[in-house]
């Protein structure tokens, strides 16, 4: 533990010490206070609850906070009642972000119109309870109405980006983790118990740090690695919780973060000559949409893509097939394209629909000619390379093979496939497609086992050059091979996904724990020395004896 580290520790539990210690002293004083502020220990279980779902089972959710809300509000209608209330909303919410989507409203006033919506469906509940003497319709009143108009905006902007899968797999936790901690918070006595021992208090926050600092495998994550496990047995997988703590937390500080945002990259990048594609503009308000026009006119294929997206969320590639007038017309996604629908898309991104609700900047770039030597592999997209680098070591890689479920896009969760790849010569180690492993492509019917990267020690070289101009040490560089550049990066990920560890039926955990045992004797050495290391540990499977 380091030193800031341990202070931080020290002084938090010193002032709640202390506060344990008064209220204890005067705990005759502050029982009529404390008997009469259940609510706040109510949230607090609740809290602790999902936050142990979270980071000990693997539950996805919609955050913390808005669920714990939710919670609350069951308590009051109850589970049977409550339950297809709170449902009822969501999907008038829902239906309601669904149609005004096409309207490419910024978040704020989406939510807002989703808000209205709910809030006279809330109203029309009421009533229905006044007038049939329906009391549990009247509880109806107390749902937050503002957290269920961001839930539900929030899911269908998921679901128009990525499709139905993952969103509503994370609306199903949430609404598991919803049901058992408001079945939790009602128990009056365990609420009391917590509310007049301020001892409980001290525990509870050691909990909660306890379960954010844990640094196992979580219950999913053992389900999710079972390819690794089989291979290697257990203990190889590197999980997220000891990735974020040991990788990204030691060799990615947060004050680097703002050098590493895709357009202060791409500025870095060109002055290093690293090669990357071209940026034909960035526009960062509506006062510079007209940039796009002028863009669609000159170039017959572009990329379009939020600077500060996640998952390949938000990204167009985008061919132009045809002018009508003077209005270019692009295909992208099984469908066509306008000036004006492009625009609308870049509102989108400008609103931050694809950052998790934050401003953004939306990139246009040149868009990357596929090398032919790898195109019977790939369905309608441009398929990338991902290789994780740790303080100028490469450490594994595979390649992400875009799939008709796809729809060309290059991402596991969307239906890609994702191939291991030998780091001695970018030969195919193994392919796992929607979690299973498979042989032949699903569309093309080619043997995945023949794929080989053309130019294998350009893409290593390129991947170690581009995280040393990210200053960060801990990254996922995501490499593509154009017809007639060769290697090109088009980003980089500070916090690179464990997916990869499937594809090579191998845990990362050992090969990052190899190079940090040889930093010390190979800190200075060159790029294709690094790289050349690499090979041979892989070589001999990451064996140092």
């Amino acid at each position: 533990m380091k030193n800031e580290e341990k202070a931080a520790l020290g002084t938090l539990f010193l002032i709640l010490a202390l506060a344990v210690i008064w209220t204890k002293q005067n705990i005759e004083l502050m029982a009529p206070v404390l008997e009469n502020s259940t609510l706040f220990f109510e949230l607090i279980l609740g809290a602790l609850f999902i936050v142990a779902m979270r980071n000990l089972v693997g539950v996805k959710t919609f955050g913390v906070f808005g669920p714990v809300v939710v919670a609350l509000g069951l308590k009051t209608s109850g589970l049977m009642w409550g339950v297809p209330l709170y449902l009822d909303l969501f999907i008038i919410g829902m239906i309601t972000s669904f149609v005004i989507h096409p309207l490419a409203l910024p978040g704020s006033f989406r939510v807002a119109v989703v808000q209205t919506i709910i809030a006279i469906s809330l109203t029309v509940f009421e009533l229905m309870g006044e007038v049939y003497h329906l009391t549990q319709f009247e509880m109806a009143i107390f749902f937050p109405v503002i957290v269920l108009s961001w839930l539900a905006d929030r899911y269908v902007a998921q679901v128009v980006e990525t499709g139905w899968g993952e969103p509503t797999k994370r609306l199903g936790g949430t609404v598991l983790v919803v049901i058992l901690s408001q079945i939790l918070i009602i128990q009056e006595s365990l609420v009391t118990f917590v509310a007049m021992n301020p001892e409980s208090w001290f525990f509870g926050l050691l909990l909660i740090i306890l379960i954010a600092r844990s640094t196992s495998l979580r219950f999913t994550e053992l389900l999710r690695f079972k390819l690794v496990r089989d291979n290697e047995g257990k203990g190889t997988a590197l999980g997220i919780d000891r990735r974020n703590r040991f990788f990204v937390a030691k060799y990615n500080p947060w004050s680097l973060f703002r050098f590493t945002t895709k357009v202060e990259m791409k500025r870095t990048l060109m002055q290093l000559e690293i090669p990357t594609p071209r940026s034909y503009a960035n526009i960062r308000d509506r006062q510079d949409l007209h940039l796009l026009a002028k863009v669609a006119q000159k170039y017959p294929a572009i990329v379009i893509k939020p600077a500060s997206g996640y998952g390949g969320e938000g990204i167009l590639v985008l061919d132009k097939v045809s002018s009508e007038g003077e209005e270019p017309i692009f295909t992208a996604k099984d469908k066509n394209w306008t000036v004006d629908d492009l625009q609308r898309h870049i509102l989108g991104i400008l609103d931050g629909q694809y950052s998790g609700g934050d401003n953004d900047v939306a990139i246009i770039e040149k868009r990357v000619d596929p090398d032919q030597r790898i195109a019977p592999f790939v369905y309608g997209g441009l398929p990338d390379i991902r290789v994780i680098v740790l303080e100028g070591f490469p450490v594994m890689a595979m390649s992400r093979l875009p799939t008709k479920k796809s729809e060309g896009a290059a991402n596991l969760h969307k239906g890609a496939i994702g191939l291991g790849l030998s780091l001695k010569d970018g030969s195919a180690l193994g392919a796992v497609w929607e979690g299973q492993p498979i042989d032949i492509h699903p569309d093309t019917g080619a043997d995945l086992r023949e794929f080989k990267v053309p130019d294998w020690q350009a893409v290593l070289e390129l991947a170690v050059r581009s995280q040393a101009a990210s200053r960060l040490g801990y990254i996922g560089a995501d490499i593509v091979l154009d017809e007639f550049e060769g290697p090109v990066l088009l980003e980089i990920n500070k916090r690179p996904g464990l997916g990869i560890q499937n594809t090579n039926r191998s845990g990362l955990l050992h090969r990052l724990l190899t190079i940090e045992g040889l930093l010390p004797e190979h800190q200075f050495d060159d790029v294709s020395q690094r790289v050349k290391l690499s090979m041979e540990l892989d070589e001999r499977r990451w064996d140092l004896a």
